[in-house]
């Protein structure tokens, strides 16, 4: 009985140890799943909205077309058509896959044996070389985290990955990742990559096309075919090798592939040549409506054609005769007879420096009497009454003559038609200077010296204004406000705002745009301007130069455009003493206007240089067609 009751009491005891530990267990399993539980929580719960994918990872973007609706630019994130890749040649998506993710099809959504491998390829080469990241993952983290590199986000983008692939099969994560992939240059997606570096859709794309943006996705800035072509014809090369390796594609596939490389579809021009034209415009649309809540298409009045000849000119005369001459920079604008704005080019190369010359503030020299002669017309002098052109002392201020012989008295057209400071003094005290601020300031200039001194140009204003003013005289004297806006619009297609051309103000009596008219021809003819002269065309202009040659200008029109130049230097240095509104200016005026009235051979035609300075006659260029001169395009009309 003792006995029985001893293993009954053993037997109890083991019972009971063996009780206790089971409860450990479930107590420690349930801590467990509860801790994890909270684990999971805390790194989901400020997890996005998975659902919702066509809103993530993108602004709103605004893109800018010419007149005729041509894209000339595109500001935030350029998204075009949602494509699959059923739609797509097989090669677009497999030189992602082969360079991208080469397990794809092979993975859950995270590529346990590519991190491995990934490590290791690291520890062997003791520097980060190579990552494990799947498309999958890169997926994830693009569109809905951000793109820090804490235990956080890459735990949030290994549940991500694997949610992913539970919710979508193989190919539709491949087309929601081609529709949303940053390419570079603001391109999001294929099809916007597509239109963004070749000007087509994606399901157009060439094999060798394919493989050149799938070699973006590393690195956009560092292989763009726009702005590192060798680098990125060397990593479409890496990427067809690849496509070989994984059974993509065959050996010659990829030769054939090859030897198309210098027949590939004609690269879009890199819009920077119209951002000049682009940031002005961008903002007046942002004076017009809220720019951050939809995507926005902007019809602007630039002339693609005429942009393009004007960027093309303003760089071949700074090279081949600019830096030379001390001359830096370069600015040119043009506007029809509507004050709209066709061409803006505000500096040699936009990459290279955002500042827009054509807006800055600058002294434009005996640009300026154009005011003081119009104010002397409509106080009723006339062009042929006289003025002394001998020299002149006002309360120790003496102005002087650039280059001319005093002879005594000449006419004002004579004065004008030579730019005699003297003369030009002499008519502004005569009037007045209240009256010459007065016509500058109707016809847009601000902020007017009031003083004789702003006579000789320097009050300074803009080179739009100064042409814009040049305008008014073209158009017989109604005010030309510069404009650059036709249309605003949604994605689509709701319009929110539309230009309405008002009759511009009367600023200048008939009378005195005739009588400036004669006078500005005849400068051309034989006077400061005569280098701008274009044989059988009626051409109007006036040449300016400031103090030391700081600035030049040349200001003048041909109906129905008219058109400015200046050059100078952004650190305000002098340029060589030989550099005058006359020379330089002129010259690429005369250039400018010439391709505008078709009288010279199209831009694509001519020798663009970039790394040489040699002496070239110029004129020798200008190659004139036996043939009526027509209007530069349809909206002039």
């Amino acid at each position: 009985m003792t006995r029985r009751r001893k293993f009954s009491r053993k037997r109890n005891a083991a019972l009971s140890g063996n009780g206790k530990f089971s409860a450990r267990v479930v107590s420690i399993a349930i801590f467990g799943f509860v801790f994890c539980f909270f684990v999971i929580l805390f790194f989901i719960h400020d997890m996005p909205d998975l659902d919702r994918l066509e809103s993530k990872g993108r602004r709103a973007s605004i893109v800018f077309e010419s007149y005729d609706g041509k894209t000339i630019a595109t500001y935030g994130d350029l998204f075009r058509n949602v494509v699959s890749i059923n739609a797509l040649p097989k090669y677009v998506p497999n030189a992602i896959v082969a360079i991208e993710d080469r397990r794809f099809y092979k993975h859950c959504g995270v590529d346990f044996i590519g991190i491995l491998r990934a490590a290791y390829t690291n520890i062997v080469h003791k520097k980060i070389v190579q990552g494990g990241s799947t498309l999958t993952q890169q997926l994830a983290k693009n569109l809905f985290l951000s793109q820090d590199r804490s235990l956080k986000r890459k735990i949030q983008e290994f549940i991500l990955a694997l949610w992913l692939e539970k919710k979508f099969t193989k190919k539709q994560i491949l087309s929601i990742y081609l529709n949303r992939v940053y390419f570079g240059s603001c391109a999001y997606g294929i099809d916007a990559a597509a239109f963004r570096f070749y000007g087509k859709k994606a399901k157009q794309l060439t094999l060798y096309e394919a493989a050149k943006l799938a070699g973006t996705l590393k690195a956009p800035s560092l292989y763009s075919p726009f702005y590192n072509p060798v680098k990125s014809d060397q990593r479409a090369e890496t990427i067809l090798a690849c496509m070989v390796d994984e059974g993509y594609i065959t050996k010659s596939e990829m030769q054939e592939a090859l030897q198309q490389k210098d027949k590939l579809s004609k690269l879009s021009v890199p819009m920077d040549e119209n951002r000049y034209f682009t940031d002005w415009a961008l903002e007046q649309v942002q004076d017009i409506v809220s720019t951050d809540e939809e995507d926005l298409i902007v019809r602007t009045t630039l002339d693609s054609k005429l942009q393009k000849n004007a960027t093309y000119i303003i760089r071949n005369v700074l090279v081949d005769q600019g830096f030379k001459s001390g001359v830096g920079q370069m600015a040119l604008v043009a506007l029809d007879k509507t004050g709209a704005v066709r061409a803006m080019v505000g500096g040699h190369t936009y990459g290279t420096s955002q500042f827009n010359r054509a807006l800055a503030v600058r002294s434009f020299g005996s640009a300026f009497k154009y005011f003081v002669y119009l104010a002397a017309f409509e106080k009723g002098t006339d062009i042929y009454d006289m003025v002394s052109d001998m020299p002149l002392s006002i309360n120790g201020w003496s102005p002087k003559n650039y280059k001319y012989k005093s002879v005594g008295n000449i006419s004002v057209l004579e004065a004008f038609v030579k730019s005699v400071n003297t003369c030009a003094v002499r008519v502004a005290r005569k009037v007045g200077m209240d009256k010459v601020v007065e016509v500058a300031e109707s016809l847009g200039i601000k902020d007017v010296n009031n003083n004789l001194a702003t006579v000789l140009g320097t009050s300074g204003t803009t080179l739009l204004d100064m042409t814009a003013a040049y305008g008014t005289t073209m158009n017989d004297g109604l005010k030309m406000t510069p404009f650059g806006i036709i249309s605003i619009k949604t994605s689509r297609g709701k319009v929110l705002y539309r230009a309405y051309h008002a009759a511009n103000k009367r600023v200048m009596s008939h009378e005195s745009c005739e009588k400036m008219k004669i006078m500005m021809k005849e400068l051309m003819v034989r006077g400061t301007g005569k280098r701008a002269k274009i044989p059988k065309i009626d051409c109007y202009g006036k040449t300016g130069t400031s103090n030391d040659s700081r600035d030049a200008s040349f200001i003048g029109f041909a109906y129905p455009l008219v058109t400015g130049v200046w050059v100078g230097n952004d650190d305000n240095t002098p340029m060589h003493q030989n550099i005058t509104g006359g020379t330089l200016p002129a010259q690429a005026w005369k250039e400018f206007m010439m391709t505008a009235f078709g009288l010279q051979k199209p831009v694509d035609e001519i020798e663009i240089k970039s790394n040489k300075i040699e002496d070239i006659d110029r004129e020798e260029r200008l190659v004139q067609r036996k043939k009526k001169h027509k209007k530069i395009s349809d909206m002039l009309r």
